[in-house]
């Protein structure tokens, strides 16, 4: 059974830090991508899944939130957040929130996100997923180690 995962598109990889906590509690892949055809890539593939996107209004206003329009179209199981980095009047901030959210998006977040609200967004709709994809009480093996990681906790670590 493959892993969940949590497919993160983001200009400098500060979401992706926030989540890997709780991605290895979860046992959930983080997969970050640079490109809009490899996170389609990746949540073509047969397993639960939720996207970030990190959507840049001002530079990419047809890029991405063209990629949260066609996820939501090809692949209807996996929910799209929506972050937006730039910080925007309360009437820009509506628009672009309907936007979003018309294009199919479950959540539009702007500044400031904060570790607490990522994970409980990410957490809710990956439970959600998990359970629709894969089923009540799936369990996942153990991830395998990450490489040049060190864990003191390890019983098996030679001292």
């Amino acid at each position: 059974m493959k892993h969940p995962q949590v497919i993160v598109l983001d200009a400098d990889g500060w979401v992706a830090k926030q989540l890997r906590e709780l991605a290895e509690e979860g046992r959930w892949l983080v997969r970050t991508v640079r490109g809009a055809d490899a996170a389609l890539a990746l949540a073509r593939e047969r397993c639960a899944s939720v996207l970030l996107v990190q959507v840049e209004l001002a530079d990419e206003a047809a890029a991405r939130p063209a990629l949260v329009a066609e996820v939501c179209r090809v692949c209807p199981e996996v929910p799209v957040v929506a972050l937006a980095d730039a910080k925007l009047p309360d009437a820009e901030r509506a628009a672009w929130t309907a936007a979003l959210l018309d294009l199919g998006a479950r959540y539009v977040l702007f500044p400031p996100i904060t570790r607490p609200v990522l994970e409980d967004v990410v957490s809710g709709l990956m439970s959600a997923t998990v359970r629709r994809v894969v089923g009540e009480g799936a369990v996942f093996a153990p991830l395998p180690r990450r490489a040049n990681v060190i864990d003191l906790a390890d019983e098996e670590a030679d001292a």
